[in-house]
């Protein structure tokens, strides 16, 4: 598929460098219909997402780690997943605003016509109490009336803290944490440690993409060991726990420690249940706060 995005932008950007049949122009009807869109999506407003989304949208969201086999992937749910995402926004913040002030429509050489608008996003966290304002770019691609195909660019993380904070307030959250205290076996250095952990956490990172903090710190007398380990849910605990079950760390790791305690924490699957028993695990589960 030709760059499609890719020629957007360019096209847009270096316009004054153009002399073919491209064209860009500001609020013309397309970009008039974008900018309604956006209006009544500040007003918790579906009605013109409704009118101007093809059923079968496909929305891109270009963050990291939101890749497969080099490509963005695509959100489910075609127009109704992106209305129920927006009206989830409205859970998440109050006061939202975007500016709307640089909006585009552009047509390439081969006839293709995108939309897109540059804005300011900013709303008050109603879990959290955090304010924020975030640059919000997005291009959308033209199919006669509707738009087929959306690319959009932020930066998701107060979204995601925001999230975190309403799954903790419904313990909603499907995130689980791995706690231990691990007892030094005699001989071994706090160098030695180090040594073992340097190939140890080398080893998660390129096996373990779900396994998102992994930490490991030593008493001043190098006698314990804790470990704090997160996941975004119980499979990728499972699946920690089978790839060092079966890698080449697990012997050594058991050389070198003694696990004292071992804690399970936050909504487990009866799978990942069932996996820990094996290390004398106490599960426990959410009460209050939060997991980020």
């Amino acid at each position: 598929m030709k760059n499609q995005i890719l020629l957007a932008i360019l096209a847009i950007t270096v316009l004054a460098c153009s002399n073919n049949t491209e064209k860009v122009v500001s609020m013309d009807a397309k970009s008039l219909k974008v900018k309604s869109h956006i209006d009544a999506y500040m007003n918790n407003d579906s009605s013109v997402a409704e009118a101007i989304f093809a059923e079968d949208l496909e929305l891109y969201d270009q963050f990291s780690n939101n890749q497969k086999n080099g490509e963005t992937v695509s959100n489910p749910g075609g127009n109704m997943g992106l209305i129920e995402a927006d009206k989830f926004t409205h859970s998440l913040f109050s006061g939202i605003k975007c500016t709307t002030d640089n909006i585009k429509t552009y047509t390439d050489a081969n006839g293709d016509v995108y939309t897109a608008f540059w804005s300011m996003w900013s709303g008050k966290g109603n879990f959290t109490g955090a304010e924020t304002t975030i640059p919000f770019h997005c291009v959308s691609l033209w199919d006669g009336d509707k738009i087929s195909k959306i690319w959009r660019y932020m930066d998701p993380s107060t979204l995601q803290k925001e999230i975190a904070a309403y799954e903790a307030v419904n313990n909603s959250s499907t995130k689980v944490m791995g706690l231990a205290d691990l007892k030094v076996s005699d001989g071994f250095t706090k160098n030695d440690i180090k040594e073992f952990m340097v190939e140890f956490t080398k080893f998660v990172r390129e096996t373990e993409p779900n396994t998102y903090d992994f930490g490991y710190f030593i008493s001043a007398d190098g006698k314990h060991v804790n470990l704090v380990e997160k996941y975004y849910d119980s499979a990728d605990f499972v699946h920690h726990l089978n790839n060092f079950e079966s890698s080449e760390f697990a012997e050594k790791f058991m050389t070198i420690f003694s696990l004292d305690r071992v804690l399970v924490v936050g909504n487990s699957s009866d799978a990942l249940k069932a996996k820990v028993k094996g290390y004398g695990a106490e599960l426990r589960e959410n009460i209050g706060g939060w997991i980020d």
